[in-house]
């Protein structure tokens, strides 16, 4: 099981200023273009930092160093994937199966295009980036939980908070395992996954829908 390190970049979103989050998303976006050219082994702390106009010590004083970076990318991607099924449930009210293989196909596909995930799968093996999102990869399933379970106990589905809780994290730990094997067909792993989840949801959803 991936043990949960408490790191700066592992902190819940909801604590940061908004201009730290407004710098942590120039960051990830300049990070983004320089991998969208580049290996990420050819990328420097000090190319992230001119492609985002910041100087390398504010890089370096928010990130810690390139595995403090990659760490939190790896963390905004997690919030990616909860947000494709947080979106999804809120599209598709009473829709249990559309909203889980939706949300988990739009995740499975938007990773696959990542930079970052396309760098760790191709070229020479990562082992920092492959720990991040494998034996690390605590700090992620954590995140995705801690958005997925608000999206499933105060949305439509209106599941009690320690269910969940459970649910949230079920979904994220499968789904983030295959950040770093992405299946070849998304659209019959998310309906497979999704034949595995529903029956759950289905008995603990509380649907209330006809006024």
């Amino acid at each position: 099981m991936p043990r949960h390190r408490s790191t700066t970049a592992s902190r819940s979103p909801a604590g940061d200023r908004p201009e730290r989050r407004s710098l942590r998303s120039t960051v990830f976006d300049a990070m983004h273009g320089l991998l969208e050219n580049r290996d990420w082994s050819a990328v420097t702390m000090s190319d992230v930092a001119k492609a985002a106009g910041l100087s390398r010590q504010t890089l370096y004083s928010t990130f810690g160093n390139r595995q403090g970076l990659a760490q939190a990318y790896a963390l905004q991607l997690s919030e990616r994937f909860a947000g494709e099924i947080r979106d999804s449930i809120n599209r598709n009210p009473g829709e249990i199966e559309t909203a889980l293989s939706e949300g988990i196909n739009g995740f499975l596909l938007s990773s696959s295009r990542d930079p970052l995930i396309r760098a760790l799968l191709t070229g020479d093996i990562k082992p920092e980036l492959l720990r991040i999102i494998t034996t690390e990869a605590g700090p992620l399933i954590e995140r995705a939980t801690e958005v997925l379970t608000p999206a499933l106990s105060e949305s439509w589905m209106q599941i009690a908070p320690e269910q969940a809780r459970l649910a949230a994290s079920i979904i994220a730990r499968i789904g983030i395992s295959f950040i770093s094997l992405p299946p070849e067909d998304p659209d019959q792993l998310a309906s497979g996954l999704t034949e595995v989840i529903a029956p759950y949801l289905r008995e603990v959803v509380h649907l209330d829908l006809q006024a």
